[in-house]
This record gives C-alpha cells, sequence and structure tokens, in this order.
C-alpha cells in the first residue's frame, strides 16, 4: 500500500507530470473525505495561490492548474454516479450538477472574486482556471443562472482587459455559455464585437475558434477572411471549412471566398483555402468536381473557377485526372446530351492544365482532345444545331459552350497542312455566318492571328470578311407586272392565232402538192414558235446574285467588334489605306447609330485607330471629348479611356495646339454646365506645356484656347461627376498620367486625395483600391513626386478644415490625412536613391515641410486646427545635416511656443523644439571634424589640380608636375596631418548665410575640363573657382608680413568659394546621442580641462602641418 501524502506533497508530486495525475487525485480525495471542508479549502487554495502568481506559462504550472481543475470536477462525478444509484427517475429529471457540488462552488466563488486582481498573473490564470473548469464538466453539464449572471459578467468585464493573453482566456471561458438558437446571447454579442474591433489578433483568433456558427455570426466569420492578419485569415478559412457547409452559403459568398483565398498574398491562406476549404466542399459532394462547379455559376466568374481547378488539379497526378474524367465518348468528344456550362468548362481547364506540363502530359492530352479535323467538324455541328433556339437563356448557354469550345482550338495540333486548313476554315466560316453572335468574334480572331502571322495578309482577311458580312451575296427575284404579264399573253394570244392560220395553209398546200409554198409557211410555223416560246419564258420569274448592304445593329456590332480586334493585335505605327477606307465606311458612321453599344464598339475601334497614328488621334480628340460629354454613360467610360491612353502615349503636348475659334467653341459647347470656378482655377496648376514662351505671343494665347487646356479642365470636372463609375474612371486615368509624368499637378495630386477619404466614395472599393495603390508608387518613385506631395499638404488640410458641416469632407479624420502625406514625403521609402552617399543628403521634403507648418501655425496661434499641425511637426524626419533649416527652426518654434497658448499644442511644441536641439548640438559635434577633413581635401586636390598637367605632352613640365605631387602625397601620408583641430568660432561665423548654398542645391560629381592640355578631373562644383581663389590667396601670401601663421590659418578655414559651402559628414543620431551624453554628463571638470588643453595642443600641431603644406606647394 503507497504511504499516504500530505496535501502539500501531492501539489509538489503532481507538478513533476501528467501520468501520476489519476492516483495524486484518489490520495487528494481521501483527506477530502477525512477533513472538514472549511479546513480542506483553506489548505488547498493556500497551496493553489502559489502557481496562480506566475504569469508565464512554466509546465509545472500548468500540470498544477490541470491537477487542480481535475480534482474539483472528480468531486463532481463522484456526486453524480452516487445520486443516480439513489434516484429511481430516469434522466427526465436532472438537477444542477454544480450545486451538488460545495467544493467546485467555492472554487467558482474564489476565482470570481479574485478574477479583477491588480495583477495580470492573477487575471490571466482566473480566466483560465474558470475555462478548464467549464471544459471539465462534460457535455450534459448545467448550471444555475446566478452562476451563469455571475460567470458572464465577471468574464465581459475581463474581455475589456488591457492585456491580450486575459482577453484570450476570457473569450475561451465563455464559450460554453454560448446559445446559437438565442438571438439575443450576450455571450454571442461579445464575440461579435471582439471579432471586428479587437485590436490583437490573438483575441481575433481565439473568438474564431470558440463562436458557434449561425446564421447570426456566419457573416462575421466571413469578413475574418479579409482580416488584416494572415493568420486570422488562415484560421477563418478553417473555420469555415469545419463548421459551415458550402450550401449554407450563397453563390456570391461561395466565389468571393474562393476568390480572396486563392488570391492572398500570404501562402499560408492560400494553401488554407485550397486545401481546406475547397476539399471539405470537394467531399461534401462526394469528389463530384463538376457537381461543385455547379455551385459557383461558371459563367459568371471564369477567373474563380479557373483557379478553383488549377488548385484541385495541381493535389493530383495527370494520369489519374484523365482516368477520372469518364464523359468522353469513343470519338473523344463530349456528347451533345452531356454539354453544358460546367462539363465543358471542365473539359477545357483538363487539357489547359495537361498541356501546360509539357512533354508530360502530352500523352494524357491526346486521351481528351481529338485531332483538328474532327473537333472542327464537331465545333460546326454543334453551332448550326442550336442557331434555331428561341429562349434566350438556352443562347446564352450556347454561347458560352462554344466560347469554350472554340478557346480550346488553341490547343490544337495544327502542325499538319490539313489540320490548319480545317481551322482556317471554322474561323472563315463562323465570322461570314449571319447567326454567330458577335460574343464569339474574340476566340475566333485570336485563332486566325495564330494561323496569319502577317500583319497585311491578316488585314486582308479580316477586311474582306467584314465585307462579306456587310454586304452579302443575296438571289433577287423579279417578277413582271400585270400589265406586262398582260400585254405578252395578247402576243401570245396573236401569235396562236397566226400558227393556226399558218398551219391550214400549209395542209392546202400539201393537198395541192405546192410543196415550195409549203416549206416557207413551215419556216414561218417555226419561226412564231420560237417567238412564242420566248415570250412565255419572259413571264416567268427572275432570280438575280446581287450585294446589299446591311445597315441592322446586330451587323454592324459584330462589324464592328472584328474591327475592334483586328486593330488590337496590330503592331503597325502608321494607318495603311486599308484601314483607312475601314474607318471612313464603317467605323465612323457608327458613332450615329442609334444602339449605344454599336456606338461604345466604334469608340472603341477608333481609338485602337488612334493609338496607332498620331494624326488621326489629333483630328479625333474633340470627336471623343464630345462623346464623353453627351453619349450614355457605358460609351462615355468608353471614350474617357480612350482620352486617357492617348494622352498616356502621345502627351499633353502633342494636342496643345491653337485651334480656330469654331474649333474652340466645339470644346467649350461639351463642357459640363455644372463645373465651378474651383475646376477652372485648378488647371492652372497642371503642367501642360514645359518650356518659356515668348511675350509677344501671350496676346494670341488669350484669344485662342488650347485643346490640352481644355480638356484637362474637362477631366478635372469629372471627379465631381454623380456617377462613381464615371469618377472611377476619370480618377485612374490622371493617376495614370501623375505616374508617368504626362501631367504635373499638386491641386489634382489634392483632389485625388480629397477624392479617396471622402466618404461617399466608401462604397466604390475599385476607386479606393486603385487611389490605395497610386499615392504610396508615386510619392516614392522620386524626391519630385514627394515635393509635389509637398506642395499639395497645406491645400488638402486647409480644404478638410474648411469643409462645411453639410459637406462629407467634414468627416474625414483630418490626422489620418497628414499623418498619411507625412509618409508619404519620408526620404527613408524612396524607391530612386539620390545621387551620392544616403548620410551626406543635407535636406529632405520634411525640412521644407516643418518650415511651412511652422509659418502656417504662425498665422494663426489661436485656431483650433493648430492641434493637427503641431502633431504632424513631431512626425516629421529632420535632416541633422541640414544647420541653417534647423536655426530657422528653432526660432521658428521659440515663436510658436509664444504665441500658442493651448496646454496640448504647448506639450508637442516643446517635444518638436527639443528635437531640433539635440539635432543642431549633434551637428555642432560633428561638423568641426568634418570641415577640417573637407579643409585639408580640398587644399590637396587644389593643389593636385594646379600641378596636374595633360600626360600626353611628356614635356619637361611633366615630371617637374609629378615630383610636385609625390611631395605632396608624402606630406598628406604624415600621420601628423590626420589630427584635425576644431576651427575657431570666429571665423566660422565670418562665413554670411546669403552665401551659403540653397539645403536642396543639386550636387555634381564630375565636370569637364576646359582647358586644352588638362585631364579630365573628378571635381566638385566650383573647383575651378576655388583654384582660382587658391592661386590667388598664394600670391598673396607671398607679399604678406611675418604674422603668416595666422593667414594660413585663415585661409585653411574660410570656406574656399563664397558660394559653396563645405560638405559635412551625417552622424548617425543614435551616435551623436552617446556622444553629448559622454561631454556633459560622464566627464569632470577636470577631465573637460585636459580634453580643452588637448584640443589646444592639436590644432597649434594642425596648423603647422598645414603651413608645411603650403609652402611644399609654393
Amino acid at each position: 500500500m503507497a504511504p499516504q501524502l500530505s496535501l502539500k506533497e501531492v501539489f509538489t508530486e503532481c507538478q513533476r507530470g501528467l501520468q501520476s495525475h489519476g492516483k495524486l487525485i484518489k490520495m487528494l480525495k481521501n483527506i477530502y473525505d477525512k477533513t472538514d471542508l472549511e479546513e480542506f479549502w483553506l489548505d488547498f487554495v493556500h497551496h493553489l495561490k502559489f502557481s496562480m502568481v506566475v504569469f508565464k506559462r512554466e509546465p509545472a504550472v500548468e500540470r498544477t492548474l490541470d491537477f487542480a481543475v481535475k480534482f474539483a470536477t472528480s468531486l463532481n462525478e463522484e456526486e453524480k454516479n452516487t445520486n443516480k444509484e439513489e434516484q429511481t427517475q430516469t434522466e427526465e429529471v436532472t438537477d444542477d450538477e454544480v450545486s451538488e457540488n460545495n467544493f467546485l462552488l467555492k472554487m467558482f466563488d474564489f476565482l470570481l472574486q479574485s478574477h479583477n486582481a491588480r495583477d495580470r498573473a492573477v487575471r490571466f490564470r482566473c480566466c483560465q482556471m474558470i475555462n478548464k473548469l467549464l471544459n471539465n464538466l462534460g457535455e450534459d453539464a448545467q448550471i444555475d443562472d446566478d452562476l451563469y449572471d455571475k460567470i458572464y459578467n465577471s468574464m465581459l468585464q475581463r474581455l475589456k482587459d488591457k492585456f491580450p493573453i486575459v482577453r484570450v482566456q476570457a473569450v475561451m471561458a465563455v464559450a460554453r455559455l454560448q446559445d446559437p438558437t438565442d438571438q439575443d446571447c450576450p455571450v454571442i454579442d461579445a464575440y461579435l464585437f471582439l471579432l471586428s474591433s479587437d485590436p490583437n489578433p490573438d483575441v481575433r483568433r481565439a473568438v474564431l475558434q470558440n463562436i458557434a456558427a449561425s446564421t447570426k455570426t456566419l457573416p462575421h466569420i466571413i469578413e475574418r477572411t479579409r482580416d488584416v492578419k494572415d493568420t486570422v485569415r488562415k484560421l477563418a478559412y478553417q473555420v469555415l471549412a469545419e463548421k459551415i457547409h458550402i450550401r449554407a452559403l450563397t453563390i456570391a459568398q461561395r466565389v468571393k471566398l474562393l476568390q480572396d483565398g486563392l488570391n492572398d498574398r500570404a501562402d499560408m491562406v492560400k494553401e488554407a483555402c485550397s486545401s481546406k476549404l475547397l476539399q471539405s466542399w470537394l467531399r461534401a459532394f462526394e469528389g463530384n468536381v463538376l457537381e461543385l462547379l455547379k455551385c459557383l455559376d461558371v459563367e459568371n466568374s471564369l477567373k474563380v473557377v479557373e483557379q478553383t481547378l488549377s488548385a484541385l488539379f495541381q493535389k493530383v497526378p495527370a494520369a489519374e485526372l484523365v482516368q477520372n474524367f469518364d464523359q468522353l465518348n469513343e470519338e473523344l468528344v463530349l456528347p451533345t446530351e452531356s454539354l453544358s456550362c460546367e462539363s465543358v468548362y471542365y473539359w477545357h481547364g483538363l487539357c489547359k492544365h495537361l498541356a501546360g506540363l509539357g512533354e508530360s502530359g502530352e500523352e494524357q492530352l491526346e486521351m481528351v482532345l481529338p485531332p483538328a479535323v474532327k473537333f472542327c467538324d464537331y465545333i460546326h455541328k454543334f453551332i448550326e444545331d442550336t442557331k434555331d433556339v428561341d429562349d434566350e437563356e438556352e443562347q446564352l448557354r450556347n454561347e458560352f459552350i462554344a466560347q469554350q469550345l472554340l478557346t480550346m482550338t488553341g490547343l490544337l495540333d495544327i502542325s499538319d497542312e490539313m489540320g490548319r486548313k480545317s481551322v482556317f476554315k471554322l474561323v472563315h466560316d463562323l465570322l461570314v455566318l449571319p447567326h454567330v453572335n458577335y460574343t464569339l468574334v474574340k476566340p475566333l480572331v485570336t485563332r486566325l492571328n495564330q494561323l496569319q502571322t502577317n500583319e497585311d495578309t491578316r488585314i486582308a482577311t479580316l477586311v474582306e470578311i467584314i465585307s462579306d458580312i456587310r454586304e452579302p451575296i443575296t438571289t433577287k427575284t423579279q417578277e413582271l407586272s400585270k400589265e406586262e404579264r398582260r400585254q405578252i399573253d395578247l402576243k401570245v394570244a396573236s401569235i396562236r392565232v397566226e400558227l393556226n392560220q399558218l398551219r391550214d395553209q400549209l395542209d392546202q398546200c400539201v393537198q395541192q402538192q405546192e410543196f415550195e409554198k409549203a416549206a416557207e409557211i413551215k419556216s414561218k410555223v417555226s419561226d412564231l414558235q420560237t417567238s412564242k416560246a420566248s415570250l412565255i419564258d419572259s413571264m416567268l420569274p427572275t432570280t438575280q446574285e446581287v450585294r446589299e448592304e446591311k445597315n441592322d445593329a446586330a451587323t454592324l456590332l459584330k462589324c464592328m467588334t472584328i474591327a475592334g480586334e483586328l486593330l488590337q493585335g496590330l503592331t503597325i505605327r502608321e494607318l495603311t489605306p486599308v484601314l483607312q477606307t475601314l474607318i471612313e465606311s464603317l467605323i465612323l458612321p457608327g458613332f450615329q447609330n442609334e444602339d449605344p453599344a454599336v456606338r461604345n464598339a466604334a469608340v472603341r475601334a477608333l481609338g485602337l485607330c488612334c493609338i496607332i497614328s498620331k494624326e488621326a488621334a489629333r483630328s479625333h480628340l474633340v470627336l471623343f471629348i464630345q462623346v464623353s460629354q453627351v453619349d450614355q454613360e457605358t460609351v462615355k467610360i468608353t471614350a474617357l479611356k480612350v482620352i486617357f491612353d492617348l494622352l498616356h502615349i502621345f502627351g499633353l503636348e502633342a494636342f496643345d495646339v491653337q485651334e480656330n475659334e469654331n474649333t474652340t467653341q466645339d470644346i467649350d459647347q461639351t463642357k459640363d454646365s455644372n463645373s465651378d470656378s474651383r475646376v477652372t482655377q485648378e488647371n492652372s496648376e497642371v503642367s501642360v506645356v514645359e518650356g518659356e514662351e515668348k511675350e509677344e505671343e501671350a496676346d494670341d494665347q488669350s484669344k485662342n484656347t488650347s485643346i490640352a487646356a481644355s480638356l484637362v479642365t474637362i477631366l478635372l470636372g469629372l471627379l465631381d461627376s454623380e456617377s462613381s463609375d464615371m469618377r472611377t474612371a476619370t480618377a485612374e486615368g490622371l493617376a495614370k498620367l501623375l505616374l508617368s509624368g504626362r501631367m504635373v499637378s499638386a491641386k489634382l495630386l489634392s483632389r485625388l486625395l480629397l477624392l479617396w477619404f471622402n466618404p461617399v466614395t466608401e462604397d466604390d472599393s475599385h476607386l479606393r483600391h486603385c487611389l490605395g495603390t497610386f499615392f504610396p508608387v508615386f510619392a516614392f518613385a522620386g524626391r519630385t513626386n514627394q515635393e509635389i506631395v509637398e506642395q499639395a499638404f497645406l491645400p488638402t488640410l486647409k480644404t478638410l478644415f474648411n469643409a462645411p458641416a453639410s459637406s462629407p469632407l467634414a468627416d474625414v479624420n483630418v490626422s489620418s490625412v497628414a499623418e498619411l502625406m507625412t509618409q508619404l514625403t519620408s526620404h527613408k521609402h524612396l524607391l530612386q536613391a539620390p545621387h551620392g552617399d544616403t548620410e551626406i543628403q543635407e535636406s529632405s521634403v520634411h525640412d521644407n515641410l516643418a518650415v511651412t507648418i511652422s509659418n502656417e501655425v504662425l498665422s494663426d496661434p489661436n485656431s483650433f486646427n493648430v492641434r493637427t499641425l503641431v502633431k504632424v511637426l513631431n512626425l516629421l524626419e529632420l535632416s541633422p545635416g541640414n544647420t541653417s533649416n534647423l536655426k530657422d527652426l528653432q526660432v521658428l518654434a521659440d515663436r510658436m511656443l509664444e504665441e500658442v497658448k493651448e496646454k496640448q499644442c504647448v506639450k508637442a511644441l516643446e517635444k518638436f523644439q527639443k528635437s531640433v536641439s539635440n539635432l543642431l548640438q549633434e551637428e555642432q559635434l560633428a561638423v568641426p571634424v568634418a570641415e577640417d577633413t573637407a579643409a585639408v581635401n580640398e587644399t590637396v586636390n587644389d593643389t593636385t589640380n594646379i600641378t596636374t598637367t595633360d600626360a600626353e605632352k611628356q614635356t619637361e613640365e611633366s615630371a617637374a608636375a609629378a615630383e610636385s605631387i609625390s611631395q605632396v602625397d608624402n606630406v598628406v601620408t604624415d600621420p601628423v596631418a590626420t589630427e584635425i583641430a576644431q576651427p575657431s568660432k570666429q571665423v566660422e561665423d565670418n562665413i554670411p548665410d546669403s552665401e551659403l548654398p540653397a539645403a536642396d542645391a543639386p550636387c555634381s560629381t564630375t565636370t569637364k575640363g576646359k582647358k586644352k592640355g588638362n585631364p579630365k578631373t573628378a571635381n566638385t562644383p566650383g573647383t575651378a573657382k576655388r583654384r582660382k581663389n587658391k592661386v590667388k590667396q598664394q600670391e598673396e601670401q607671398e607679399n604678406t608680413d611675418s604674422d603668416t601663421e595666422n593667414t594660413v590659418e585663415a585661409s585653411v578655414f574660410a570656406s574656399p568659394s563664397p558660394t559653396l559651402k563645405p560638405i559635412r559628414r551625417r552622424v548617425p543620431r543614435k551616435a551623436s546621442v552617446k556622444k553629448i551624453v559622454n561631454f556633459s554628463d560622464c566627464l569632470s571638470e577636470s577631465e573637460s580641462e585636459n580634453e580643452t588643453a588637448a584640443k589646444g595642443r592639436t590644432r597649434s600641431s594642425r596648423n603647422q602641418a598645414l603651413s608645411d603644406i603650403e609652402n611644399t606647394v609654393s
């Protein structure tokens, strides 16, 4: 018999492993039975508290808590078994199991009283224990309403805890308290709030794992598939696969889930969608892929279905795929009764997958795809059999099937002549057939492009086909009128009378044996019979083959579609005479057609022609502008896209030509009558043509309006269109023009930013996605683009500040807009690194932006908007090397602190002032070393440039110069020259600020030597001027008095050029802070004095070395 352990020893042993918990629980039950409840509880909870104050999830602590939970719930099971033996009733009468266990009730009371402790470890362990207790009660456990309310209220408070791990355990603790059948369940309501609002992904994952699936929670679970955290999205797909049946989802939800999951940027989410969700749906249909496709609306979601089939095919070997596809007959085609949208698309997808495998899939491809001749006959027969279908839905179904079959012709083997002729004949015949709809034109023309690679031949073939469709050969029947038939009948009757008379005379002549006369009469009779026959034949209807022009909408739309597909596949850069004729005879007349579909196709076709020829674009631009203003919305959008494509290809300058008054009047008539003066003012900000214009042309320009300027005005006005599609098309086109550099405008960028943040465009997901992608790509492409963002900063914020309460812009968070523009102007995100080392860049866009914002704050320091502007100042990344700008900002910060009175703003300004002061202190520590190093380098470079001559001459002077250079090199390599002293502040202050370069002055790296005989050397800007100044200083030095040392020191530390400032090395901020701490806090007074003395000695050594250099050079 095992020795009996004490309570303390039991808690000690339970930490060692889970395998001994069963034996320890029996021992603890013996102690429990022999001890009073209150005494046992006090001792038990005393030992339990040691584990509940440990926040870290140690294995020993977890084992202890598990043991305590198992013991508490085991007492409940023992009590339950005892009650079952005593009760004579069945399960129909069930008592509250928890209330019967006094120890368990004490455990719950203790945990619920301690859940709001100060220590996070205690709160965490209380929630964890409650979760474990509820999970160990069994599936049929029940608790009373009072305990339910206590647990719910306590855990509801913990759901708001500041620590995510506590909230996670609280979520898990109330999981068994939710009731999916209750629409007002408080636990589910709390779950839904956390699912959409909790900032921590672990909490959202915990909710997804524990929330019950119902009609109320399903939309929120689906919404988490678009969570910002990839782990949450992955779990959402797993939950949908495990808890939600495919029949519970709508077709739109199924397609959206697959579209988002298979296109997710995280591989783990893609894998969860394809391996979990898709396989779960496939199992629901017992592996029948065709049944799965029927649930996905194949006709309207081709791309998603294609990705779905690709994901399914990748997990199955090719041979098994072919073996499982048993829908084909002996001729390797689908029977007519088996043809459906799902079956034909699966057939197409399988063939495409096998063709993509290359040589390894050729054998399997031959087993599912027939030869070219048979397949072409199969397609032709299907189209002919379905031409007389009247049901509209059936027609759409047949068109979809025909599209897929025609697309499959691209997978046929057309290496032999017979196969190519069969495909070409099929394409030609189907294009000409009148009952073939325009929707089949694209796959047909695509196949023709494969067969005919020569563009001239292809143009001739398709133009001939368009002619045959537009003017087909028809048989015309002509019948005589009644009057003409009456006249012919009279002539025939007279001939008959005359024939009867001649026959009587012929009989008499024969009887009288007058044979000669009889022969004459007989010849007359034959002539009359011939005339009679001709008259009778003329009465029959005649047939004639003629060409009649067809102008119905279906024919014109088909011809326009063929022309558009033809033009889209061309690579020529000039319109041929055939295409010119096509434009004049077909495309331009289509602009006046009553059918909007025909007009839309005509606009697209003419736009493709204009892309080929710039002259055509210039001549038809006004027409596109008019269409974009007066036609239906679909046609307007197509015209807008054409306009933006032309501007993107040729640029605004290609259309900026002065027109006469008639053309200008036509353009002005197309302008929107609702466009206000604000649009006109913004037009002035758009850079249309670069370069200077002569003053004498100003009067002429005021009389004439350029097409480009009018076009930009119209396009800007469309940003305020009531149609969301028009706004989206316009914003997308303008963004492309800004990104390509075809248009430069800060006002336009401000308009796009306001459009993106405008609540009116909240439902326009395409517009939001397009602009959201555009802004960072545009801003981070280069410094110039960031300067445009800088120019748009204040106008954008002022528009939001001044927005009236009735405007949607009044609801925009101005701080979010400011933070976004601050990030867009950060130099850290630039994709194109600036020229030179990044550590020596002395200015950034944030430097200029800080000055602009500071001046704006000082202009109205008592404004409510100052708070937003001051907040932005602390977000800016100032350049430590731009000392002049930092000094200006320090002055502005002091003035702002004097003017601004609001407490929060003052605190932010003090923080900004401190950061500016720290940067100035860092620069003061870094500048002396950098300036002296630059001075030595300039001295050596100037000496080298003066003494270096053209190596090609090889004269005596070159030898002397080489000797001088070697002497200078020897002096420079002396260790004394590396001891750089700090220049005197007096000399530094003598340089006027007006002579210093601007913060954004360009820094060239190479210049060409102009003097003949001098080699090309790498010089900095102003090298020639510095060289001249240096020679002049050396000449003056020879004539000076005995105070040479002071003169040398001044010439060395003074700026070599009145307009250039020595480049200062940018010291990293963290390193600079360390230096400040070392010098100001860590050094004693004696150490500081020693340092000052050391600097003096270094300066004297430095001056002596520089004097030696000057003497050597001279």
